[in-house]
């Protein structure tokens, strides 16, 4: 016997499409003050193969730092304003006619960068006091033959999933050698997602230290991971250039009990005595390795990270903490990071934070830009011997009913970025500009480059911005002192 549908079991369906057409058309980001990205569920469920993409990015969790930050700013009257001169206008951001601006005057008319291309590469801000902030990296690439250079980024969802490093670290490799990826979490909510390395765990819960204010542990990627007794991590290759193989495998950590570590590769099984110390320890394995199974058999054991990397060319490091704002960063531990640098020390720590401070409804992040600055200036105590190189946030697209235009606010923050990193003395390069200026988020969305957030990459978008930053950083590289 046939079934018949009746017309009460049509409606539901038909009811629920035109609801999710209504829910994408809401100016989620306005409603929620910018706490919440606009999104496309239509698209989405259209678009089945970007769902993998958008995933990871579409519960963002909020900076406890920086709520507690701002926090203590009692009134909109105690928080500082920014007072800008012409030249340090963001782009997006025009004078009235009066020659005052208000943060209210914010409007989303495009103003003329005070930089342009070069050769058609869009060019690194060096505020250092003299002129040559990467001297230390360079320094470092003269040696890439016998020693690893290590780059860091530190970030949050913008870089989540390796989206951008992986192909820094590509193009980078390709050009002045290395293989593997570099620094792994031991605990990864999102394993499938990365492209660049394969990760399987068990037995990990990873310590956010911007919810551990006391925790003294406070290392750069801003995270460490506490095992189990049989705690295992599993890492393999992936077809991207240059990271299907590696030749040594480290792993840093803190033991306050004996104990065991095992490290098994495709040709070795060792295993490592381990007595309790209050310093940081680090064991290695020297092998060409396709995949590598690390297991503890110490309750309790701390780990800081696994490195999977060459002993000489290029590294770059992927330190990406969905939510995080970068303020929590004002308090890294000195002595963690002077213990970590013996070990694997850093020659430039790339800084890629502000999307998860920016909102619709605030049009001044000199606050902000403040906080910044004492996360510049721990991070130089930190690593004295280690360029800095800020990024200013890529663009970002709000909806306004079926129209995307850029935020009108984004110039406002990249332009307390590029005065953070001056007052610092720091490299700087605008991400926004790099991708086009005022509008570029809508281009790349028509492109297929940017998620339907109109906010983070997506794999194909990070290979773009990639190759604009290889190229700014290869010219600065050049430049002659």
């Amino acid at each position: 016997m046939k079934k018949q549908f009746s017309g009460n079991a049509m409606t539901a369906p038909l009811m629920a499409v035109a609801l999710l057409a209504v829910l994408s058309i809401i100016d989620w980001s306005e409603v929620t003050g910018g706490r919440m990205s606009n999104f496309s569920l239509i698209e989405d469920l259209l678009d089945v193969d970007e769902v993998a993409n958008e995933l990871h990015t579409t519960a963002e969790i909020l900076d406890p730092a920086l709520d507690a930050a701002l926090s203590e700013v009692t009134s909109e009257a105690e928080l500082p304003v920014q007072e800008l001169s012409v030249d340090e206008l963001p782009t997006g951001v025009e004078m009235s006619p009066t020659g005052n601006q208000s943060a209210g005057d914010v409007v989303s008319s495009v103003r003329p960068s005070p930089m342009e291309r070069i050769d058609g590469v869009w060019p690194i801000e060096d505020y250092s006091p003299d002129g040559d902030g990467l001297r230390h990296l360079r320094n470092a690439l003269s040696k890439r033959d016998s020693r690893r250079v290590r780059i860091a980024f530190i970030g949050d969802s913008y870089i989540e999933g390796d989206i951008l490093t992986q192909d820094i670290r590509r193009l980078l490799q390709d050009e002045f050698g290395g293989h593997g990826v570099g620094y792994m979490s031991m605990h990864s909510e999102f394993p499938g997602f990365r492209r660049s390395v394969h990760q399987a765990d068990q037995g990990w819960e990873a310590r956010d230290m911007r919810n551990r204010s006391k925790d003294r542990i406070r290392p750069l990627s801003g995270e460490y991971c506490v095992g189990s007794s049989g705690a295992v991590l599993t890492l393999k290759g992936s077809k991207v250039d240059n990271a299907d193989r590696w030749s040594s495998t480290k792993l840093l950590f803190l033991s306050d009990s004996d104990g065991e570590i095992s490290i098994k590769t495709d040709a070795a099984d060792s295993i490592f005595d381990v007595k309790a110390s209050d310093k940081i320890q680090m064991i290695e394995l020297q092998d060409e390795t396709t995949k590598v199974t690390l297991t503890s058999r110490i309750q309790g054991v701390r780990v800081l990270g696994a490195w999977i990397e060459d002993n000489s060319g290029v590294g770059v490091d992927c330190m990406s903490l969905r939510g995080n704002s970068g303020v929590s960063h004002c308090d890294l531990s000195v002595e963690i990071a002077a213990e970590m640098n013996e070990l694997l020390p850093y020659d430039l720590i790339v800084i890629e934070y502000g999307l998860n401070a920016l909102s619709a409804g605030q049009t001044d992040y000199s606050y902000y830009g403040r906080l910044m600055t004492k996360v510049v200036e721990r991070i130089r105590q930190c690593y004295p011997e280690c360029d800095i190189l800020m990024l200013g946030v890529g663009d970002r697209g709000r909806k306004s009913g079926a129209t995307v235009r850029s935020m009108s606010t984004t110039g406002a923050m990249v332009s307390a970025q590029r005065k953070c990193a001056r007052e610092c003395g720091v490299m700087f390069w605008d991400m926004r500009e790099a991708m086009g200026g005022e509008d570029a988020v809508v281009s790349w969305r028509e492109k297929g480059l940017v998620n339907a957030d109109y906010i983070h990459l997506n794999h194909k978008g990070g290979g773009e911005l990639a190759k604009e930053f290889v190229n700014s950083l290869k010219m600065k590289l050049n430049e002659s002192h």
